[in-house]
């Protein structure tokens, strides 16, 4: 069995929505619950701290809406305990400097003090080349808005139909909207 990941390293980081207001009272939203999610980054661990809110007042039409806030969403993709950096890192590694999966473990260990399996490593690497493939895939008609906008904010998620089927993913553009 290995070591537990030492947590005491690590900075916290608060995540609020941006609607702090309801949209339809303009009354203050309420904190409805918290959740913690501890991050693998490069430089260091981020104990991340999502407040997720919801409108208080009885008599507004929008009481039952959740807003979850969506800067964690822009470090590491939902269920990984890795961020999206060392996602990177791993992937320019691997897929640029033709890197084999064993040589690329030891490398970041050293430089970033990761404790990382080889399983992890190569599930990473996947991760990787599945994000940049879609990217490139895009034809001229749709990366022409995104080149209005300046960024692209990619969120991702899954959903397994059934136990014995693949999960499935989905991804979105956070700023234009398209999936």
């Amino acid at each position: 069995m290995r070591p537990p990941r030492d947590r005491r390293e690590g900075t916290q980081v608060d995540f609020y929505p941006e609607e702090r207001d309801g949209p339809a009272c303009h009354l203050p939203l309420t904190e409805r619950y918290h959740k913690h999610r501890w991050l693998v980054r490069l430089e260091q661990p981020v104990n991340v701290v999502s407040h997720v809110l919801e409108g208080g007042n009885g008599a507004c039409s929008r009481r039952a809406v959740v807003y979850r806030p969506s800067q964690e969403d822009a470090l590491a993709r939902r269920g990984s305990t890795f961020g999206l950096d060392v996602v990177a890192r791993m992937g320019e590694r691997r897929y640029r400097d033709h890197g084999s999966i064993t040589k690329l473990r030891g490398p970041l260990q050293r430089e970033s003090h990761l404790s990382i399996s080889l399983t992890e490593v190569a599930w990473r690497c996947d991760v990787c080349l599945a994000l940049g493939t879609t990217g490139a895939r895009q034809d001229q008609e749709r990366t022409e808005p995104r080149r209005t906008v300046g960024s692209i904010v990619l969120a991702s998620d899954g959903v397994q139909p059934e136990q014995s089927d693949e999960t499935r993913y989905m991804l979105r553009d956070g700023c234009s909207g398209r999936v």
